[in-house]
């Protein structure tokens, strides 16, 4: 038992931690702890709830990352339910969901082309969606279609910048 707890610490970096109270944690510590301790009981599914819920940019980034990493690795099926943007741009497959009536199922690029029907539903766009909308109001002839971060900044750089 104790070298798969200290295996489980390792995956999520947390090994200098265990010996530490939970009061003396972050928020971010105490979410990689909690997947240690799913990781110890080798799961085929984890199903996560807001799982960056209430953390800071900097703890939301890093189990983002340790939950990519833990799908990676062990082949796990991972079913977030979130309202996080930044976590469904991550997902294979986004199901939307409106009073419990799934009304959206795709990749996130597929729903993601969907704005106005995402602004109807009341949730929010990716930060790139954002600033092509913005964009779009100062007349901006803006891509129809969603781009990741990356695509937003290879397409955003086209412009030449004023001094």
């Amino acid at each position: 038992m104790h070298q798969i707890v200290d295996q489980a610490l390792e995956l999520v970096n947390m090994m200098k931690f265990k010996y530490k109270s939970p009061s003396d944690l972050s928020g971010g510590q105490k979410q990689r702890i909690a997947l240690a301790g799913i990781i110890a009981l080798t799961p085929k599914i984890i199903i996560l709830d807001e799982a960056t819920n209430m953390l800071d940019p900097v703890g939301k980034k890093q189990v983002l990352s340790v939950i990519r990493e833990l799908k990676q690795r062990y082949s796990l099926t991972v079913i977030s339910i979130t309202h996080d943007v930044n976590e469904l741009k991550l997902a294979d497959r986004i199901l939307v969901l409106n009073d419990g009536i799934v009304v959206a199922e795709n990749r996130p690029e597929e729903i993601f082309n969907q704005p106005q029907k995402l602004l109807k539903l009341g949730l929010e766009l990716p930060y790139s969606e954002q600033i092509k909308w913005e964009l779009s109001r100062f007349g901006v002839d803006i891509p129809e279609h969603y781009m990741n971060e990356g695509a937003f900044i290879e397409w955003i750089k086209q412009f030449p910048l004023k001094k």
